[in-house]
């Protein structure tokens, strides 16, 4: 008898073969992977930005 979890929308959840690649074992549901993604693009914009780039 397993659990069932009601989930919303941005809660799918990821089936096991996605979750075996993952390097965050935190990480259940596309839109926490989808948050998560976020959260590094918007870290590498800002690192980008500070950088002092020469043609």
């Amino acid at each position: 008898m397993g659990l069932d979890f009601d989930y919303i929308d941005g809660q799918t959840p990821l089936d096991e073969d996605e979750k075996e690649g993952l390097l965050i074992s935190t990480i259940t549901t596309r839109g926490e992977l989808d948050e998560f993604e976020q959260q590094n693009i918007e870290q590498a914009v800002q690192w980008s930005l500070g950088r002092n780039i020469k043609p």
